[in-house]
């Protein structure tokens, strides 16, 4: 009972509680957050739509598991639009943008600038990738060293 009281009383000498303002300018003022105490790491919002988009999506789910049936679910808020599409006079317009940036760069370089392009249908490999041979001399350098680590691990053993 005591701890409980204890607790209490800290809680409400820490509480972060902002005594109501006297006038009413100063109630909004006070209502509206103040930049420094917002932080762009915060709680993210959504709109109402997007929430109730949201729950919709939720309630689907759950009555698909009762129901053990899909169910679709239902469409919240406004379609969603018709992708836009340009015109033929901005196409021609981006055209002829794209050929005037290709014919300055031509101009200053004196040539085309050469592309990379992979071809379309890459012949089959007829040939396998050739094995990896060694000289005498570096399979020789190769077993002695495994050599030499074997001893020393056999050593290290004989001496625990």
């Amino acid at each position: 009972m005591l701890r409980t009281a204890m607790i209490a009383g800290l809680i409400a000498t820490t509480s972060l509680a902002v005594a109501a303002p006297a006038f009413a300018a100063d109630a909004a003022v006070a209502a509206a957050p103040s930049p420094a105490t917002t932080t762009t790491l915060g709680k993210r919002t959504f709109s109402a739509e997007t929430k109730a988009r949201m729950a919709a999506a939720q309630k689907a789910r759950w009555a698909a598991k009762k129901s053990g049936t899909a169910v679709k679910a239902v469409a919240v808020g406004t379609p969603k639009q018709p992708k836009r599409k340009l015109s033929e006079a901005t196409k021609a317009k981006m055209r002829a943008a794209h050929q005037a940036r290709w014919a300055k760069l031509r101009a200053k370089s004196g040539a085309a600038p050469a592309l990379v392009a992979a071809p379309v249908h890459a012949a089959p490999k007829t040939d396998p990738k050739k094995k990896r041979k060694f000289s005498p001399q570096a399979k020789a350098r190769m077993i002695a060293g495994a050599k030499k680590r074997w001893a020393k691990v056999n050593a290290a053993k004989k001496a625990a």
